[in-house]
């Protein structure tokens, strides 16, 4: 802006506070102008105060990763293994019932009662991770249209049949951040179930749960999964097996 615009502009707001303060009680608009500028800038350092100690809040937080970050790296390198099973305490808000054991003895739980059961890993993500659900055989129409996520992303599933169990195989694939990582599963629905010792109470039951073990996935069973996975597929039969979707694949 040009000195001949400066002074146009700044008639023109002097003219403006003239009209505004009027000819009468001069005084007392001005030292209202005075006082509204005053609490505006008092407002205003107020705001730089708050934002200097996010500012500097933010500064330590960083500091704090620049310091930890390196020794997190090792405390999580080579942990590619990790096993739960039935038998483990678990907590319910996880998404199980207690311990129970099926008619020849073997322990189970059941998930519920809502539709999602989570596991909360700290595991080494440079590489490839293969987990493994496993269920009793019995429960495969409960597993019908089971989903995973982790990583806010949906991750296919590969049902298999062993010896009287199902196994859901999945990948996780790597990542950079460090940290938990959470794998959950999603049951497509919940059965309402009475209970056996008290007709009055009733279950919201998933399915029933085994064994989930994590290992470090080899070059050969990324290639056999993403074999057996299709785009789209949320849970796939075996395909060298070729068993419909909805089909257990032959043992």
């Amino acid at each position: 802006m040009s000195d001949e615009d400066k002074a146009v502009r700044l008639k023109a707001l002097a003219r403006e506070i003239r009209d505004e303060l009027g000819e009468h009680n001069v005084l007392d608009a001005l030292a209202r102008e005075f006082a509204a500028g005053r609490l505006a800038i008092a407002e205003l350092t107020q705001e730089m105060a708050g934002l200097k100690r996010e500012l500097e809040a933010i500064r330590l937080v960083q500091k704090s990763r620049d310091i930890l970050l390196p020794q997190a790296r090792n405390q999580y390198a080579g942990r590619r293994k990790a096993v739960v099973e039935a038998g483990m305490p678990m907590p319910a808000d996880h998404g199980f019932y207690a311990l129970e054991r099926d008619g020849v003895g073997n322990p189970f739980r059941w998930t519920g009662p809502g539709q999602a059961f989570h596991f909360d890993f700290h595991l080494d993500r440079s590489v490839p991770l293969r987990f493994i659900l496993q269920m009793p055989q019995w429960g495969g129409d409960h597993a019908a249209g089971l989903r995973a996520m982790s990583d806010e992303m949906t991750l296919p599933l590969v049902r298999r049949a062993g010896h009287r169990v199902l196994d859901f195989e999945g990948l996780l694939m790597p990542r950079e951040a460090l940290g938990v990582t959470r794998l959950t599963f999603i049951a497509e629905r919940v059965s309402t179930v009475t209970s056996d010792s008290d007709e009055n109470a009733t279950r919201q039951l998933g399915v029933p749960f085994l064994r989930l073990a994590v290992n470090e996935a080899s070059e050969a069973e990324v290639a056999d999964w993403l074999k057996a996975v299709e785009p789209g597929d949320t849970v796939a039969p075996n395909r060298p097996q070729a068993a419909p979707a909805t089909t257990d694949a032959a043992s």
